[in-house]
């Protein structure tokens, strides 16, 4: 795999600089304590070592989707975690339980899809409120209106959509007709391989 077709940058080679004898990687996904990672060896399963999951102060601390991080390799494509570089952008919420503490869902993300469904499932609050979130993220927000076939109004809607979204870009799309698609094509584009859709199941293409 070449690390410039994963987003590796100068930004992200300047702070490797200090993990001298790890292999840089990016976190692809994560299933409970263990890590798909991608490098320039190819895919490797990783985890993060007992003592930084004893020492870690909140969830923000370990690795997310999206992550570079200093890995060490194991046999049988394995590898540990030793060093999770500095984000640029981070996605976030807050964790489940009483605590208030960060949980980051995607991280150095360029441009955000959020991708709301016009019929029934339609909040325009809910739109919102991830909208605010994206842009906390520091990532670049983009909105698709998903079944634009099953909305009567669709001009309507997407005008109260615009009224919300201070000049970020609004997409009424069909997935089913495959409608409307063109003109979010460039974007979709040049997000390249690492895509962030939000919520995961809030209104996907049918």
């Amino acid at each position: 795999m070449d690390l410039n077709d994963l987003g590796w940058n100068p930004l992200f080679a300047q702070h490797f600089e200090a993990h001298a004898g790890l292999l840089p990687a990016r976190v692809a996904c994560q299933h409970r304590d263990l890590y798909v990672v991608y490098s320039a060896s190819g895919e490797l399963t990783a985890e993060v070592p007992g003592k930084w999951r004893h020492t870690a102060r909140s969830p923000a601390e370990f690795p997310a989707v999206g992550d570079w991080v200093g890995v060490e390799p194991r046999e049988e494509d394995k590898a540990t975690i030793q060093a999770l570089l500095p984000r640029k952008s981070k996605f976030t919420r807050r964790a489940a339980g009483m605590r208030t503490d960060e949980q980051v869902i995607a991280a150095n993300i360029d441009t955000l899809f959020l991708v709301n469904g016009l019929d029934g499932d339609f909040n325009l609050r809910r739109l919102e409120r991830y909208l605010l979130l994206a842009w906390d993220s520091g990532a670049d927000p983009v909105i698709v209106l998903n079944k634009a076939d099953q909305c009567p109004q669709v001009e309507a809607q997407v005008a109260q959509v615009e009224a919300i979204a201070f000049g970020v870009p609004v997409h009424a799309v069909s997935a089913l007709e495959e409608q409307g698609l063109e003109a979010l094509a460039p974007t979709w584009a040049r997000a390249g391989p690492w895509r962030w859709w939000v919520p995961r199941g809030w209104a996907s293409p049918r």
